[in-house]
């Protein structure tokens, strides 16, 4: 055991073996060109779902985000870049700051980081190696995956922990092996953690993430993904950088449509990084066609699990077959998975208590103008609070409505927006004025730039947080447009919507409020208003039968004709949501 050795010879042993594959293979590493700098990690990096708030060193952090890079890396050319970098690195710390290694979290960097050094060049693995703790990125997981090291046979089949706890109609196999039932023994143990966090929270995020995921047609018990990922938790940061319920890297998710600048950051929005999610998924699916594969690849990235599909010796090897080349966490995330999905799906059979009750997501989305909105103003004009606000919108990322020539949407309280409308149309033009942005070139001023865009020093210096009068080439400031009436007129046909998740169709647009002729405490409520002709009442007219189409998901279709996903199933004797082009659906009154 660990604890047998005195502390410093076991850190002296750790700093000298990660100098010694330094300096042993150091040729083959030196020869290669510098590596490029690494994105650098934010200040603001913190703990997940972990009681423990103790701030990162920047120089592990640092760590964990190469280590999450090399993960990604399909090159491997690149692959030995950053693994030169991260154990130079790591070889330093050590060096410097020996009793680093008395922290779980620089233990947990320093096992990742040295069992790829040794997969990458082929080393036999070193059984004292694994005495340390091996690299998970979240405190939570470390936490419930810290008892699978210890299982003896993981991929024996046994029979489940609660053979009563099934999931129904799963399309994700959901197999039984000591693995999965230690995990399951291990969410177990202590529910208040983690389970019940869960189960509140998929009251509140639940429906739209089942939507979506029909919608895009993958299977619903993805949902469970996002509760081992980050807790449901849209807000979440991992050590490495990756952001959101879904933990999306910069890189994965602007691939897959989402903006991340100094202003937004969509990972963070809990329906377009669903989307997002959704359709990453799909992809790697389609490429490995095996729903367990594709999980280890949302986990690690594709080509890690490429690299340990080429090792496993079987002729098509499944996840399992490969389950021994894949990084430490990856090889507890399925199992997790399965056992995060049983739980939650037999919570009588594991004796929880009934969950916290709580609304399902549901707003307003209204159209704004103005970049000099702040969230502070929004809340007041909705007649709520600022936290609201700020917990509807948590992809925006300093307080207030970005720069933007077109209208930006936000989301309000659910029926706030007669009383939103009736202020917003009462404050300044100057207010809601449309803004951009300008890159400040070789030789500007502020004064110069306030000329050209027809505004003031100190309005500039308000937009943009300037104390002073400096600005560097490069620098991006927000500006007022100068064509604000046309600016305004472009997105004259934007309309506010009302989303409800529990309901379907969960999206109908809201009736313009004539806000000049009624005050806000006689504004009708838009809910009770007819809906668009283009809305579900049209249903009634549609035919009986539709034929599928090229694209058309069942969402879509639900959608189309105002009835829900389930009827649909129903009526047609669905197993799932799967459909194909030329396939004729029964739609009933």
């Amino acid at each position: 055991m660990l604890t047998a050795f005195p502390r410093a010879l076991v850190r002296g042993a750790c700093a000298g073996f990660v100098l010694l594959i330094l300096t042993g293979c150091g040729g083959l590493l030196s020869s290669l060109a510098p590596p490029p700098a690494p994105e650098r990690v934010p200040q603001d990096t913190i703990l997940v779902a972990d009681q423990d708030t103790t701030a990162l060193n920047p120089e592990v952090a640092r760590l964990y985000a190469l280590e999450s890079e090399l993960l990604a890396a399909e090159d491997s050319v690149r692959r030995a870049h950053l693994l030169n970098q991260a154990m130079a690195e790591l070889a330093t710390l050590l060096r410097t700051r020996p009793e680093a290694l008395e922290r779980g979290v620089v233990r947990s960097v320093y096992g990742g980081l040295t069992a790829e050094y040794r997969r990458f060049h082929g080393y036999p693995s070193d059984p004292d190696s694994t005495l340390l703790a091996r690299g998970q990125i979240f405190s939570v997981r470390a936490r419930l995956f810290a008892s699978l090291d210890d299982v003896k046979n993981p991929l024996l089949e046994v029979e489940p922990a609660r053979p009563e706890a099934t999931v129904q109609d799963a399309d994700i196999p959901m197999t039984s092996n000591r693995l999965v039932k230690q995990s399951t023994t291990a969410l177990e143990e202590d529910p208040s953690q983690h389970v019940d966090h869960w189960r509140r929270r998929v009251q509140v995020y639940g429906p739209m993430i089942e939507h979506i995921l029909a919608e895009e047609d993958v299977p619903q018990e993805l949902v469970y993904l996002a509760m081992i990922e980050s807790g449901l938790n849209p807000d979440a940061r991992s050590w490495a950088g990756a952001v959101g319920m879904w933990q999306f890297m910069a890189s994965t998710g602007r691939r897959y449509g989402l903006t991340v600048n100094a202003w937004v950051d969509e990972r963070r929005d809990p329906e377009k990084a669903t989307r997002a999610a959704a359709r990453h998924l799909r992809d790697l699916h389609d490429e490995f066609g095996d729903w367990h594969l594709a999980l280890a690849g949302f986990n690690c990235g594709a080509g890690c699990v490429r690299s340990a599909l080429r090792r496993a010796d079987a002729e098509a090897p499944s996840y399992w077959d490969a389950h021994e080349y894949l990084p430490r966490e990856t090889q507890g995330y399925v199992p997790m998975f399965i056992a995060a999905a049983r739980v939650m799906e037999n919570p009588e059979a594991f004796n929880l208590d009934p969950a916290e009750p709580a609304s399902p997501l549901a707003y307003d989305y209204v159209p704004v103008h103005g970049s000099r909105l702040s969230l502070h103003t929004v809340a007041r004009l909705a007649d709520t609070t600022h936290s609201a606000i700020e917990s509807l919108n948590p992809e925006l990322r300093r307080g207030r409505v970005p720069p933007s020539k077109e209208r930006y949407y936000v989301r309000i309280p659910l029926g706030s927006y007669p009383r939103f409308a009736w202020n917003y149309a009462e404050l300044p033009d100057a207010k809601k004025q449309p803004a951009t942005t300008y890159a400040v070139r070789r030789g500007d001023t502020l004064s110069e730039i306030a000329v050209r865009f027809g505004t003031s020093t100190a309005t500039l210096k308000r937009l943009n947080g300037i104390d002073g009068a400096i600005i560097r080439p490069g620098d991006r400031l927000v500006v007022p447009v100068q064509e604000y009436a046309s600016a305004l007129s472009a997105a004259e046909q934007q309309r506010p919507l009302r989303v409800q998740y529990d309901t379907s169709p969960p999206t109908r647009p809201l009736d313009a409020i004539e806000t000049a002729q009624a005050p806000p405490d006689t504004a009708s409520d838009p809910a009770d208003a007819p809906a668009a002709s283009d809305g579900p009442e049209t249903a009634a007219s549609a035919p009986r039968t539709y034929r599928v189409t090229r694209g058309d998901t069942l969402g879509e279709i639900a959608q189309r004709f105002g009835v829900s996903i389930r009827e649909l199933q129903a009526w047609n004797s669905l197993d799932g949501t799967r459909i194909r082009p030329g396939q004729r659906l029964q739609i009933r009154d």
